[in-house]
């Protein structure tokens, strides 16, 4: 858990480390720009992962399976629901 929670924020360090050496400070600041957002999405979307885990745990200690498999599926469908709308708008984010 810990590694992928780091891995992230870690991505943007070796990416600015890797575009620092061009010569345009215009790559730098793209690349700063770009893995901020990456990092401000994935944040924003851990309320799923958090909030699900814990409704599914609870249903487990109740020993209510299919209220466990009823959470599971609400949090895989808004998921596919948030991951579409990225991929949906992710020409006009990626143009910004």
């Amino acid at each position: 858990m810990i590694l992928a929670n780091i891995s992230i924020p870690m991505l943007g360090f070796v990416d600015t480390a890797v575009i620092g050496h061009l010569p345009d400070s215009q790559f730098l600041a793209g690349t700063a720009l770009a893995g901020l957002f990456i990092s401000v999405i994935f944040w924003l979307l851990g309320f799923l992962r958090m909030s699900t885990t814990g409704l599914v745990a609870k249903a487990r200690g109740e020993k209510s399976a299919t209220s466990a498999i009823l959470h599971l599926y609400q949090g895989l469908l808004l998921s596919v629901i948030l991951a579409s709308f990225i991929l949906l708008f992710q020409s006009p984010l990626f143009s910004l």
